[in-house]
């Protein structure tokens, strides 16, 4: 009986949010407005930009290397004829997320608010919890759970002042995995899923969407940091990695089809329906050994 109450639940989550999203999407076929995309200066959040670019968005990108945002924009306004505009901002301290909430409020100001937000940025520590500075991981609590937070509440008056909206809050496959080596990354990942669920909960009837992404492993330079040395170099198999080209054209393909929940790859839908029911759990339990020392 609970099963059934809680798929009729989602069925009617994924009616409202597809509803949402469609009806967004007629309301803006010539001109869609702004997106804001966080970590966009490389990865998934370039592809993004490249992506929406093509739509017809004009965009503000926000990353802290300023060099490479400046190159993509001027790329992007160039190649789409859309404004773009380069954003510096370190999200994980209190200083550049305020820099990113005023300009979300003065686009709003003008009557240009962001009609879509793409939460992307985000990076990976590996090692044992005990031995990773305590900073680092609050920085990662910061980066993943705060600024997603402050970031939506920053956008949604406007959102629903006008009826339509789109939030992306890219979170990760781990969210459903827990991952010993990756516990506070896991942790703020489920936290961001768990975020949005509710959010898109509470926001049935307004237009907004809400979707989070779940990718895999996705050949970005998030595993290029110097802090994931020990995680790059295991073997993975090839067919597991996606681009993040293919991860972003699957969660724009998903805003059409309702479901708060993205997951690209065949694959990777089964690993976390698996994990979903706790046999990923399980496994990670019985063949992980909890210390590698």
């Amino acid at each position: 009986m609970y099963n059934r109450v809680v798929r009729g639940l989602y069925r009617e989550m994924g009616n409202v949010a597809r509803e949402c999203y469609n009806r967004s999407m007629q309301a803006n076929t010539r001109n869609p407005g702004t997106a804001l995309i966080t970590g966009a200066s490389s990865g998934i959040g370039a592809a993004y930009a490249r992506q929406l670019a093509a739509r017809g968005y004009d965009l503000v990108l926000v990353a802290r290397r300023l060099e490479r945002l400046e190159s993509l924009a001027a790329e992007l306004a160039a190649g789409y004829g859309v404004r773009a505009e380069a954003l510096q901002a370190d999200l994980a301290d209190p200083t550049g997320l305020q820099r990113v909430e005023e300009r979300i409020a003065s686009l709003g100001a003008v009557g240009e608010p962001p009609l879509l937000v793409v939460n992307n940025a985000g990076f990976g520590t590996a090692g044992h919890f005990a031995d990773i500075s305590p900073d680092r991981q609050t920085e990662m609590i910061a980066l993943h759970v705060t600024a997603p937070v402050r970031i939506c509440r920053a956008v949604l008056p406007s959102m629903i002042a006008l009826g339509q909206g789109t939030i992306i809050n890219v979170a990760s496959m781990a969210a459903f995995i827990p991952l010993p080596g990756s516990v506070t990354y896991c942790a703020t990942k489920a936290s961001l899923v768990s975020f949005s669920e509710a959010l898109q909960i509470e926001l049935t009837g307004t237009g907004i969407r809400v979707q989070a992404l779940c990718p895999g492993l996705t050949r970005t330079e998030f595993h290029g940091q110097r802090e994931m040395a020990g995680y790059a170099s295991r073997p993975v198999p090839r067919f597991l990695w996606s681009t993040p080209e293919s991860v972003v054209t699957a969660s724009l393909k998903a805003l059409g089809r309702g479901g708060v929940i993205c997951v690209p790859g065949p694959m990777n839908r089964i690993v976390v329906t698996l994990a979903r029911v706790g046999l990923v759990s399980l496994a990670v339990r019985h063949f992980v050994p909890m210390s590698s020392r």
